[in-house]
């Protein structure tokens, strides 16, 4: 599923320092310089999060400049920003935009920060619809600016100063502090907000945005891509400049691997070991009894499932076992939703079932060892 995020880019420069004294000229510390940090912001900072989820992104660049915003942090206090601000050419990006085909993108997102990209916006949303995508907006202007767009995110000022409060179509409020309230395909939605000690709030939109997204790209309920969205911006404001998100920020980083394992072996374990390193919760697909018939013939399995499950279940590798009755995994992993797919060293990328559905992790195999030698060198004997 892919995405698109479109806007105007913000640069974020931090510079630190500390002081011990006041300047004689006026009433305001005296800064000794320790370093600074550049980080991307606004329509960057949401495509940015979006890559660290793990999100098929891509981000339109147009313009060689960007707005920047130098915030000055003193001793840990935020004492003062300075911005350069680049307004863009709308009619220049509009014309651009409607030369290109979107029609591979599923959702595509308006990251708007009054900076000239997203002046033509009736006419880009108008473009984008007719390809089928869905239009999730980050506003800075008058409501009458976005219609069409599938979801609009304003901040609660936004809404009342903005004209949202007639807004008939998909929407979510957010107010720092506060709930976070969404009325989705008619339904509304109330997701309380963590009280946590704030440090920064810059890029917290931004980070809501992209764990929304992120939640809507793997199929989840619309209050679970809230809940996320609100993990992600709490997380964001609990440090000082801009924060990008890893998977483990909004969830567990679920690992699935999957086969008959019939006769546990080095293989096996070296396997599970590495899959279980690679997130949080490791969970096993086991073909049942009849699919191993099927697959490996009517002497298969040497041990029945529920033998083969207690086996993988003492392992400290693994938290969950399922059992699928079909000949793959593909709808279970479909339900599952697992972050990383993980299989042995005989399997391409291409050839793993489930490829198209998450990540994919090969492990190298170990010669000499699999259940069919080991059948064979027992029945040798």
């Amino acid at each position: 599923m892919k995405v698109l995020v479109i806007g105007d880019i913000i640069i974020d420069k931090y510079i630190y320092g500390s002081s011990t004294r006041l300047s004689p000229e006026a009433p305001v510390p005296v800064v000794s310089y320790q370093r600074e940090v550049e980080t991307v912001g606004g329509a960057g900072l949401v495509y940015e999060n979006l890559k660290s989820l793990g999100v098929d992104v891509k981000l339109i660049d147009f313009f060689d400049k960007a707005s920047v915003k130098t915030r000055v942090i003193c001793d840990g206090h935020y004492i003062t920003r300075i911005d350069d601000d680049y307004i863009a050419d709308g009619s220049a990006f509009l014309t651009y935009i409607l030369s290109q085909d979107f029609s591979d993108y599923e959702y595509v997102i308006l990251s708007d920060y009054n900076k000239g990209t997203l002046d033509e916006s009736l006419e880009i949303i108008e473009h984008l619809n007719t390809f089928g995508c869905k239009v999730i907006v980050d506003p800075k202007e008058h409501a009458n600016h976005y219609k069409g767009a599938w979801l609009v995110k304003p901040n609660y000022k936004e809404f009342s100063d903005f004209g949202f409060t007639n807004w008939q179509d998909n929407i979510i409020t957010t107010n720092a502090g506060d709930n976070v309230v969404a009325s989705i395909d008619n339904v509304v939605y109330d997701i309380p907000v963590e009280a946590v000690e704030v440090n920064d709030v810059t890029g917290a939109g931004d980070c809501f945005l992209a764990a929304f997204v992120y939640g809507l790209t793997k199929e989840y309920t619309y209050e679970k891509c809230l809940q996320l969205a609100v993990k992600g911006s709490t997380k964001a404001v609990t440090h000082v400049g801009t924060y990008t998100l890893a998977v483990s920020d909004l969830e567990e980083r679920v690992v699935f691997t999957n086969g008959v394992f019939d006769i546990l072996h080095k293989g096996h374990f070296e396997l599970l070991a590495e899959a279980k390193s690679l997130g949080e919760k490791l969970i096993v697909g086991i073909n049942s009894d009849a699919s191993v018939k099927r697959l490996k013939g009517e002497t298969r399995p040497i041990n029945n499932v529920m033998k083969r499950i207690s086996q993988l279940e003492i392992l400290p590798w693994v938290d969950k076992v399922v059992v699928f009755d079909d000949d793959t995994p593909y709808k279970l992993i479909k339900e599952l939703k697992p972050h990383v797919i993980v299989k042995g060293g005989d399997y391409t990328v291409e050839q793993v079932v489930g490829h198209d559905l998450a990540d994919v992790h090969i492990v190298s195999t170990i010669e000499g060892y699999s259940t069919t030698r080991i059948i064979g060198e027992i029945n040798e004997s």
